[in-house]
Order: structure tokens, then C-alpha cells, then sequence
């Protein structure tokens, strides 16, 4: 009688299941030899070898209780089980146990299993992996259940996502020829040191909130419309030595003149400024328009006796003179423009002309660029239109949550919306 589809794929799990039962088994004894030799080494002498035999020599393992380090002093004591989480299931260890002389349990530097360790390093790859992609702790979770075959507690995870070494900036494949920069300030609870009783008489830590902000750097290709994410960090506020722990590492990854940046583009904070011409003194700097255009709109002064809709109307009634500016041929034409504009509103619209006159180079530094690039189109290089909305996917993050309690929490945060848009 011919075996049935479910007898071949019930006959195929378990043929699977005892490969990898045995599969394990061998790693658990493998990983014990090496334990052992390692135990051997650190004592200078193999199982039953006198201690007297080794004499004074000094050990880098070390007694919990008194300290000592003299290989003489320490004993084998048996052995206590562990379980490693690998990526071929949970795999049984015979732990070697060292005992000093004074009752103490010593502390071997093992190379290959660290104290307190439960994932394995293959676990731990896959586990960076996932949060490089801004995979949840339940995804994680649910990952390894379905490719191990075991559950891992949400706090134990988490303490391997958190235990992960950071990895080395990588060098950009390519430069984005325009990047836009800006910043989101939230509200970050801070310990202030002190304590006090809550209604169960439970010692809480006293926080104290204050603002934060994240800076973001965003690459974008004009030629097709491609962009991505730089970079990220978290500062205390826009300063220019905050503004440089994000611009210095992107500099070391690449992104300078000669591999193809032409222009940044900013709303115009003073600290910002001041780092792009410390790093960056030959590239150009964009005001954003609309940051501009939002300066101009609240520095008009209609006049009075209006009621406020024709207030409102006045004012984007002269904004709208403003527009032909920056659709001008060039820059000289739009130059000629605003001498225009302000020598009809000298008299009567005075901080408006002072706003349109204010940073005038960095306003129309895309004419620069689309004099070598005429065929980029403008919308790209003129605001940060495009990083602001990015900035709002992290905002509802912040507006649901309130304030944060942690750092983690709040690079957390950033990280599941910025990851999967990085640009490499």
C-alpha cells in the first residue's frame, strides 16, 4: 500500500525533528568540551590534578566572596545545567562549577558564554537584524517561536535588543545630491534624584520634564525623487555642537562636496547654521520657503480699521506679490524683483521689507544649483516639505505617548518609524 501525502510529510517532520534533536545534542556536547578545556586552562592542570602542582600562579579567573585569583585555591565542583536558545532550539549545557577554598564561586572568563547568557550568537544576529528593521519585541517573539520552536519572554528580549553592540556607521553606496535637516522636540521625563511614597507606600523616583529634541537628515536624489533616511540622534536642544554630533558622522560615512552634495536645506536655526559652516563652508544652504514665506506673512502689518477676514485677505494679497520671486529665470532677475517689492513697500510695510531683505543669499541658494542642474525640478529644492512629513509620522508617536520616561523609549520610538526609510 502506497503511502499517503500526510504519511510522507508526517514521516518528513519527524525525520526533521530528530536531525535536529541530534543536531543539538552534538552542539551541547561540543560546547562542554569547550567549557572544560577552558576550565583546565584557567586552573593550570586537568580534572584530578593536585593543586599543590600549580604552585603561585595567578589566574583571570576570580573568587566571588574573597577575591583571590590563585589558581591553587580554586577547585571543580560539579557541574549545573543551562539552556542556550540557538537558531536550532533550545540546546542543554552542562555548566562547569569552580568553588575557592574560602566557599566562594569563581567566576571563569569563558570565551564562548558569557554570564548570565541565554541566547546564543546566531539568536543574537537574528535579533539585531529585526531591530535594524524596526521589528516589535512581539515580532521578535513571534519570529523565534515559529523558526526555533521556543518562547522567550517580552523583558528577556528586550534586554537582548538592548545588550547589542551598536554597529559601525556604514559607508553610503551613494550620496544624496540634496539633504534636508530638522528637528522634533518632545517632552522627556528626567530622575531628579529624589523619592517619594505612592498610595501603596511604594518609593517612586521624583522626574521631572523637560524638552528634547530629535535631528533628523534626510538624503534625496532630484533626478528621480528618490530620498531616505541620513541619520538621527537625540540632543538637548539646536545648538551648534548638537547640530555637529549629527553632520560629523554623516561627513566621516561620505557625504561631503567632492562625492556630490550640492545643497542643504533648513528652516534657518541659528545653531544649524553655524554648524553647516563649520562642516560644510562650501555648500550651499537653502532657507525653506515655507519658512520664509510663514516670517513674511506674520510681519505685514495691514492697516487699520479692517475687520479680520479683510485683515487676513490683505495679508495674502501681498504674500502673493512675493511668489514671483522665487519662479524668476535667476537670480539676478529675482534680486531685481525684490528691489521692486521693497522700494514700493518701504514706507509703509517696513518689517516686511526687513523680513524679504533678511538672508537673501541663503533664500535663493537653489538658483545656484539649478544653474548646473537646470533639469532638477524646484520643488526639491526649496523646502523641507518632504522631511516634515516624515516629521509628522513620529509626531503622532509623541502626541499618543505624552512624554517618555526613558531615552530607550524615546529612541524606540524614532527608530520604528526612521528605520525602514533609511537610505544606504
Amino acid at each position: 500500500m502506497q503511502p499517503t501525502i500526510s504519511d510522507r510529510v508526517g514521516n518528513y517532520n519527524s525525520f526533521l525533528e530528530q536531525l535536529k534533536r541530534e543536531l543539538r545534542q552534538a552542539i551541547g556536547r561540543r560546547i562542554e568540551e569547550q567549557l572544560v578545556s577552558e576550565v583546565d586552562a584557567w586552573l593550570y592542570r586537568r580534572r584530578h590534578g593536585r593543586r599543590q602542582q600549580v604552585g603561585k600562579r595567578t589566574s583571570q579567573a576570580k573568587c566571588g566572596r574573597c577575591g583571590s585569583r590563585q589558581a591553587r585555591h580554586f577547585s571543580r565542583n560539579g557541574y549545573r545545567p543551562r539552556q542556550i536558545v540557538s537558531g536550532y532550539g533550545v540546546v542543554d549545557v552542562a555548566l562547569p562549577r569552580v568553588v575557592c577554598q574560602c566557599g566562594g564561586s569563581v567566576q571563569i572568563p569563558f570565551s564562548i558564554l558569557k554570564p548570565r547568557q541565554r541566547f546564543w550568537d546566531d539568536v543574537l544576529a537574528h535579533i539585531g537584524r529585526w531591530a535594524s528593521l524596526g521589528l516589535s519585541l512581539r515580532q521578535m517573539q513571534n519570529e523565534i517561536g515559529q523558526q526555533i520552536g521556543t518562547q522567550v519572554g517580552l523583558r528577556k528580549l528586550n534586554e537582548g535588543v538592548h545588550a547589542l553592540k551598536t554597529p559601525p556607521p556604514l559607508t553610503l553606496t551613494s550620496v544624496a545630491p540634496v539633504i534636508l535637516l530638522d528637528a522634533i522636540w518632545l517632552d522627556l521625563l528626567t530622575p531628579t534624584g529624589l523619592t517619594r511614597p505612592d498610595t501603596l507606600g511604594r518609593q517612586r523616583a521624583v522626574k521631572a520634564e523637560g524638552d528634547v529634541c530629535v535631528l533628523v537628515a534626510l538624503g534625496l536624489y532630484p533626478q528621480s525623487g528618490r530620498w531616505g533616511i541620513l541619520g538621527w540622534v537625540l540632543a538637548q536642544s539646536e545648538s551648534q555642537a548638537d547640530w555637529e554630533t549629527l553632520l560629523l558622522p554623516l561627513e566621516q560615512r561620505g557625504v561631503y562636496r567632492q562625492r556630490g552634495v550640492e545643497l542643504f536645506i533648513h528652516d534657518g536655526g541659528a545653531g544649524l547654521i553655524a554648524a553647516l559652516d563649520y562642516v560644510y563652508p562650501n555648500i550651499p544652504h537653502q532657507r525653506c520657503l515655507f519658512h520664509k514665506l510663514r516670517n513674511l506673512y506674520h510681519s505685514i502689518q495691514p492697516p487699520q480699521g479692517l475687520s479680520r477676514p479683510a485683515r487676513s485677505q490683505f495679508k495674502r494679497d501681498l504674500l502673493q506679490s512675493v511668489r514671483p520671486l522665487f519662479d524668476a529665470d535667476n537670480a539676478a532677475v529675482a534680486r531685481d524683483l525684490r528691489d521692486a517689492i521693497c522700494l514700493h513697500y518701504q514706507t509703509t510695510q517696513p518689517d516686511f521689507v526687513a523680513t524679504l531683505r533678511r538672508d537673501w543669499q541663503q533664500t535663493i541658494a537653489f538658483f545656484r544649483v539649478l544653474k548646473h542642474f537646470p533639469d532638477w525640478p524646484r520643488r526639491y529644492l526649496r523646502t523641507t516639505s518632504l522631511l516634515e512629513r516624515v516629521n509628522r509620522m513620529i509626531r503622532r508617536l509623541f502626541r499618543a505617548a505624552g512624554a517618555y520616561h526613558s531615552v530607550a523609549g524615546v529612541l524606540a520610538a524614532v527608530a520604528r518609524v526612521l528605520t525602514p526609510l533609511r537610505l544606504i
